[in-house]
């Protein structure tokens, strides 16, 4: 009976080369690419040594099943040879081992994000709107899946740390949605799409024959704690926006 090791990918198995300055290039394993196939090696994310003996042995010992914020595309740039499912683009899509969606679950999501289609070009608009009353360069745009929009992501351009994007991105007062903020990059979820949501539908696959079986859930942002929190065990890495909010919680009590 293989354990479920549920993991998030950026900033918990691979960082951005910036973010690895005390790493030469020569220690240090490409984790995965950015979409531009042009781009220098600086610009993709690395193994450390640690990250990379942690990812080998998940590998050789449970069943490791990714969960991420990267789309579909995005998410085929990494390069740790995962042979189960992943739940991507923030549960919006559901993997097979095969690499193709899960119609099962492709179904009843499209079905629930096509009547948010409109907002969200109001929200993307707004935004922009605001960014350049603010004089504050910035990018967003909607992770599509099969053509369909899922949820929205806003970056700051000209090497922004992201600070400003709390005054660019509309405030969402409807119920049941997402801000998601970490360093520079703000994402707008709906109600329907959620890694909670998608790891329930998953594990009940995974369990049906077995229903004993531990799963283990490790990520770094508090965004991961909404799949994490159904994991019988859950971490993070010691560098991390989860660990230091736990970490100050616990100094201020």
């Amino acid at each position: 009976m293989a354990p479920i090791f549920l993991v998030d990918l950026d900033d918990t198995l691979f960082r951005s080369r910036r973010k690895l300055p005390g790493f030469t290039d020569g220690q240090l394993t490409l984790g995965a690419r950015v979409l531009d196939p042009d781009a220098p090696a600086s610009k993709h994310s690395y193994m450390t040594p640690t990250q990379k003996a942690l990812v080998d042995w998940l590998l050789r010992t449970t069943q490791v099943i990714p969960v991420t914020a990267r789309g579909t595309d995005s998410y085929a740039n990494v390069q740790i040879p995962f042979s189960s499912y992943a739940i991507v683009a923030n549960g919006a899509v559901i993997l097979d081992p095969d690499g193709k969606p899960d119609v099962e679950w492709r179904d009843m999501v499209e079905a629930q994000l096509l009547p948010f289609a409109d907002y969200f070009s109001e929200l993307l608009d707004a935004a922009r709107a605001k960014s350049a009353d603010l004089g504050v360069s910035m990018r967003c745009w909607p992770v599509l899946e099969d053509g369909v929009a899922t949820y929205l992501v806003f970056k700051e351009n000209d090497s922004g740390d992201g600070s400003r994007l709390q005054e660019i991105v509309p405030v969402v007062d409807r119920e049941g949605w997402i801000r998601h903020h970490n360093g520079n990059n703000l994402a707008l979820i709906p109600p329907v799409i959620s890694k909670r949501l998608a790891t329930n539908f998953l594990l009940d696959r995974l369990r049906a024959d077995e229903p004993d079986r531990p799963v283990f859930g490790l990520g770094d942002s508090t965004s991961d704690m909404s799949y994490m929190s159904v994991c019988d065990w859950w971490g993070a890495p010691r560098e991390s926006q989860l660990t230091d909010l736990v970490t100050a919680a616990l100094s201020a009590r």
